[in-house]
């Protein structure tokens, strides 16, 4: 490495969040994310939107999971997980594409419901879909619940605005049913 490479290397910059071995190493940061898909595991932080965003763009096809530590307020999240050959048993027949649109109106219709002043600006959709299945996660970092179980509240009011054949067990969860 020549001595302009090293300084351009030490003038850039780091990455916009933090990335640890262990989770104590990020209890500072608001969002804590577990990435299962390397060894030894990486925990990354993040205060905000950006933050996470960046962790979900440079891994895409990793195993994420958000993590709880202590009993902090949380943010709603929905991990939904359909494999094509449910969503082709499905009547009436439904695009990949219309149900996503779906499960996205029910957790901005519930987040409303819940919050009137919600912003929904503050909604992310991290979407890892491939042939055999949709997988999104949906969240929002413009309102906080404050316990597991407000999480699992929050989770079955978005259930119940889906259509029957989106509520089946295992298509939608969060962290509460890990």
């Amino acid at each position: 490495m020549t001595q302009s490479e090293l300084s351009e290397f030490l003038d850039a910059p780091s990455a916009p969040y933090y990335c640890e071995f262990k989770a104590s190493d990020i209890g500072q940061c608001l969002y804590k994310i577990r990435d299962d898909s390397v060894r030894p595991r990486h925990f990354f932080g993040a205060d905000n939107e950006d933050e996470i965003e960046a962790i979900l763009s440079e891994r895409v096809g990793h195993s994420l999971h958000e993590i709880i530590d202590g009993n902090e307020p949380l943010r709603p999240i929905i991990d939904f997980d359909l494999p094509v050959e449910t969503l082709n048993a499905i009547t009436p027949k439904l695009s990949g594409g219309q149900a996503k649109n779906i499960l996205c109106r029910s957790f901005r219709d519930t987040c409303l419901e819940i919050f009137p002043k919600w912003d929904k600006n503050t909604m992310s959709i991290a979407d890892s879909s491939d042939e055999k299945k949709i997988s999104l996660h949906v969240l929002t970092s413009g309102m906080r619940l404050p316990n597991i179980a407000q999480v699992a509240m929050f989770t079955e009011l978005v259930r119940k605005k889906l259509p029957e054949g989106l509520q089946g067990k295992g298509i939608i969860d969060n962290i509460a049913n890990k």
